[in-house]
């Protein structure tokens, strides 16, 4: 029974005006929610972090920023070291401008998109990026037709920026490589697209690419025709220095690397022993020798091989060079039982050594914190036995330059304060003459160790 004074006319008409309304507000929302995600994908510039929940791309998969609308181009920007771009679609290379274009049927990403993006693991390091090809991703249609077309996917990356250093080639490259072959678990089903080609570069390291991928390996730089790939993932994830996450790779970790580059580089899975294997023989120790010019040389190189051999080791010298045969080098580290090295990038040859292998670093005055974070961390991760030689204030050069009670020495976090250009006097001007007494105390606690390892692996 309806109140007086109230019309049945005038309640359906209220009745219809909420329904509009909230249909309206609906309406409305979700319009703004396509909106934001569409923005937030034109408008990203790599390098940069989107802000709000609805620009931010979803991490798994990286590519998939909004599942229910396949988008041409998506972007996984939320780490702080890297960005992967996804081109989700046929795509085709046009080598002449560095572009890759969306070559299929698409009508969810903005026809203007175009991205401007270096594929290196370094996304906020300008030096490193200045050495890295740009490349242009848009959603524009192609103007030429296919000259080349592949079957597989296409993953683009550079051996650009720091690549000449031995660490760099690992950790910017080598292993980013590994972590997204696995990540996305691509089952060396892809063509590995190379920008800032270096022939030497991958001459040295083809028998471990081709672990990546079962197709020849393509040169961007020289191409004359145009590509055309099913899809495209334009750079590489890394996940810190010489660190794997197997929560981020189908459980793969560092130690499945070392495994990897074993299976690489010794027949059968069996080391390859440098000795002889008579009663007498002695542990081998291989001195990886710094002779570049540069900084963090021994100055009493002599004494201190002496000094190697006089506590029972057999010593070999090795001074590596940038053309020098991986393989090589593998085996003769691999097939020895302690390594030593002052810090810098041939510590990453601790990737060649055995599990249970003695690793000694000589830590220099100012590189304690890296030489913690870029080698002792993932040595110990990998089960090597980390000896750390700290040097003394008089056994650094910077001691009679600057004199011993100079801030530089007596305090390196005060003196940097956070100013990577004034570190670098520490790593580029600084060498060492080892204290013989002290260093031949530490040779015997490494020998006790090796001597142990050689006994029970050989």
């Amino acid at each position: 029974m309806l109140k007086r004074g109230v019309s049945k006319t005038a309640i359906v008409f209220l009745v219809v005006m909420v329904l509009f309304f909230a249909s309206h507000v609906n309406l409305s929302l979700l319009s703004r929610s396509n909106v934001s995600v569409a923005s937030s994908i034109s408008k990203t510039r790599p390098g940069a972090v989107s802000k709000t929940r609805e620009e931010r791309p979803a991490r798994s998969p990286p590519h998939s920023v909004l599942p229910e609308i396949k988008r041409a181009i998506t972007c996984d920007c939320s780490h702080k070291d890297y960005d992967l771009w996804f081109i989700n679609g046929p795509t085709l290379f046009d080598p002449i401008t560095s572009t890759f274009f969306t070559a299929g049927p698409s009508n969810s990403t903005p026809p203007d998109l175009a991205v401007k993006f270096h594929p290196y693991p370094r996304k906020t390091d300008e030096r490193a990026k200045s050495k890295v090809n740009e490349l242009t991703l848009t959603s524009a249609p192609p103007k030429s037709p296919c000259g080349i077309t592949h079957s597989s996917p296409a993953i683009v990356f550079s051996t650009g920026g720091y690549t000449g250093n031995f660490y760099h080639q690992f950790n910017d490259v080598l292993l980013p490589l590994y972590i997204t072959v696995n990540s996305l678990s691509l089952n060396r089903d892809v063509i590995l697209t190379v920008t800032n080609w270096s022939e030497w570069w991958v001459q040295k390291y083809a028998d471990l690419l081709h672990h990546f991928t079962k197709h020849p390996i393509l040169n961007m730089d020289n191409q004359t025709r145009t590509h055309c790939f099913p899809s495209a993932i334009i750079g590489l994830m890394t996940h810190g220095p010489l660190v794997v996450d197997p929560t981020q790779t189908q459980q793969k970790t560092l130690l499945a690397f070392h495994a990897l580059l074993e299976k690489t580089y010794i027949p059968r899975g069996k080391h390859v022993s440098t000795l002889d294997k008579s009663k007498n023989a002695r542990p081998q120790l291989v001195l990886v020798n710094r002779k570049n010019g540069v900084g963090r040389e021994i100055l009493n190189l002599k004494e201190a091989l002496r000094a190697i051999e006089e506590v029972g080791f057999k010593a070999i010298v090795f001074e590596p060079k940038r053309n020098g045969a991986v393989g090589d080098t593998y085996r003769l580290l691999h097939g020895s039982h302690a390594m030593l090295a002052v810090h810098g990038a041939a510590m990453t040859h601790l990737l060649f050594l055995r599990v249970g292998m003695v690793l000694g670093e000589i830590v220099p005055i100012g590189t304690d914190w890296l030489a913690k974070t870029f080698y002792e961390k993932p040595a110990r991760v990998l089960g090597l036995e980390y000896m750390k030689y700290k040097i003394g204030v008089n056994e650094s050069s910077l001691a009679e330059k600057y004199g011993a009670d100079d801030l530089l020495l007596s305090n390196p976090p005060a003196f940097v304060n956070g100013n990577w250009t004034k570190a670098k006097v520490y790593m580029k001007t600084q060498n060492v003459k080892l204290d013989m007494v002290r260093f031949r105390k530490y040779l015997k606690e490494v020998f006790v160790k090796a001597k142990r390892f050689m006994d029970k692996e050989g």
